[in-house]
């Protein structure tokens, strides 16, 4: 990333909230994004993945991936990318996850959508990511409903939801 600029349109008129964020990720490594609440983080992930609201926009700078320039992605490019080469775990869990479903139906529909998988074979892998989070009693977490959990186990669940298409990146 280099140079990142995000604006938003307020009524008031355009705001940038980023201005020349850069940095460089190889194959393999991890990057957290660490500031106080308001600083960027999610704007900078959202930016990346092309998930900004609508009256969000890339302003300036370049996201190259995989020798692709994303911020010129379209939204085809952009899908395809999500949950199997790049993942997103927000800081907020509760607002990925849909309080009148149960958590592995969930997990399954994620799992399928990028795996193809059957519903079987979707429900086998869901219960292995929520081993590999550590998540206690994986069959009884998968029937329950995300009010039903802790923040924490939430936050579990999120990084199960984004491994869920096996990330390479």
């Amino acid at each position: 990333m280099r140079d990142l600029s995000v604006s938003f349109l307020t009524p008031r008129g355009e705001v940038e909230v980023l201005s020349g964020v850069s940095f460089d990720l190889d194959a393999g490594q991890t990057l957290g994004l660490v500031g106080e609440s308001g600083s960027g983080k999610s704007v900078t992930a959202r930016a990346v993945l092309g998930l900004l609201e609508a009256n969000g926009a890339v302003t300036g700078g370049s996201v190259v991936f995989d020798g692709r320039e994303l911020t010129r992605a379209t939204g085809k490019e952009l899908a395809a990318l999500r949950g199997t080469r790049i993942a997103l775990i927000s800081q907020e869990p509760m607002v990925a996850l849909d309080p009148s479903f149960r958590i592995g139906s969930q997990l399954s529909e994620i799992v399928r959508a990028h795996t193809g998988m059957s519903r079987q074979a979707a429900r086998r892998r869901v219960l292995e990511l929520m081993e590999m989070v550590e998540l206690p009693d994986p069959e009884e977490m998968a029937r329950r409903y995300p009010f039903q959990i802790s923040g924490g186990m939430a936050q579990r669940v999120a990084i199960a939801a984004a491994l869920a298409g096996s990330p390479t990146c």
